[in-house]
């Protein structure tokens, strides 16, 4: 009758494998003062970034219609640069440019101004979005095609908000299909002062593997998920310290709009980094949005219903 039993059992646990069943998570985790410490243990060291990046966009309209640009083949060159540069506690200074011959458009975030933004030039023609970075996400703000105050944060280094009793602060989950700590983070809705959550960070819960983000949910002030990227390929960033303690990151980064009726069409972007170095000098100015926006395109000011910015964001 044991041996019966004992058959039954291992018979049983193996239909349940066939049927995809999860595995069990397990049985330690860590709490979420040691996750984050981990997490900006590691987003600390990156102060400043340069790094090579190809990018592959594809925008699907609600017509049908569909446009692509770029290659994130291994054959293919680079086709953009990101620039990172960490300042106070504000937002860091940022800028992923994708060009050809010359720049064909520019995701942003100006600190120095106060300023985050989005363009895109195509031939003779183009189009612009600005807006202050006190005021994104306010009711009433109108959306970037890409946000860059989120998609600096899917690049995994900056640091988490975990100070007890402040906002913003984070939160964690823990999921068991798959198993993964599950961070969210919560701030304050600029103006109507009401608490969302912006974001959700997936890190692996594997005794065998290291505690890293692998997906990155963003959404918008009306709880929708607007964007999914999956992270992967971690690899050591240079910098000037022990090579033992190099800080790392991810260089595959798979972002998905999900199309939704009368608020975003479907869109796909692939992005990979290479070269990535916290030495390398570049210049702050990098990041202007004014000197780099194109001749003869204006841009549109997605805040324009808490008064007009000043005339910093208008084109030279």
């Amino acid at each position: 009758m044991i041996r019966r039993r004992a058959a039954l059992a291992v018979t049983a646990g193996w239909a349940l494998s066939l049927a995809g069943c999860p595995p069990p998570c397990p049985p330690r985790h860590v709490p979420l003062s040691v996750l984050a410490a981990e997490y900006n243990a590691n987003a600390a060291r990156v102060d400043r970034l340069w790094a090579r990046a190809k990018v592959r966009l594809t925008l699907r309209g609600e017509s049908g219609l569909s446009f692509s640009w770029g290659s994130t083949s291994p054959l293919a060159p680079p086709n953009a640069q990101l620039r990172l540069w960490k300042e106070g506690g504000g937002p860091a200074n940022f800028v992923l440019v994708g060009r050809e011959i010359a720049e064909l458009f520019r995701v942003g975030i100006d600190a120095g101004n106060g300023l985050y933004y989005v363009w895109y030039r195509m031939g003779d023609g183009g189009q612009a979005w600005v807006g202050r970075t006190a005021l994104a996400g306010a009711p009433g703000v109108r959306d970037v095609p890409i946000d860059p105050l989120q998609l600096v944060e899917v690049l995994g280094v900056t640091a988490l908000p975990v100070q007890p009793g402040k906002l913003p602060t984070v939160v964690m989950t823990l999921e068991d299909d798959p198993c993964a700590y599950v961070v969210r983070y919560l701030k304050p809705q600029p103006v109507s002062g009401k608490l969302k959550v912006w974001r959700e960070v997936w890190f692996r819960w594997d005794g065998r593997r290291p505690r890293r983000p692998y997906r990155v949910r963003l959404f918008d002030p009306a709880g929708r998920c607007r964007v999914t990227a999956d992270v992967a390929g971690y690899k050591p960033i240079e910098w000037d310290g022990p090579e033992t303690d190099a800080p790392v990151m991810a260089t595959d980064f798979r972002l998905r709009w999900l199309p939704i009726p009368s608020v975003q069409g479907a869109a796909k972007m692939h992005v990979t980094i290479s070269g990535m170095s916290t030495t390398r000098p570049f210049k702050k100015a990098f990041f202007d949005f004014p000197s780099h926006l194109p001749a003869g395109v204006s841009p549109a000011q997605v805040d324009a219903a808490y008064g007009r910015a000043d005339n910093k964001h208008k084109s030279p």
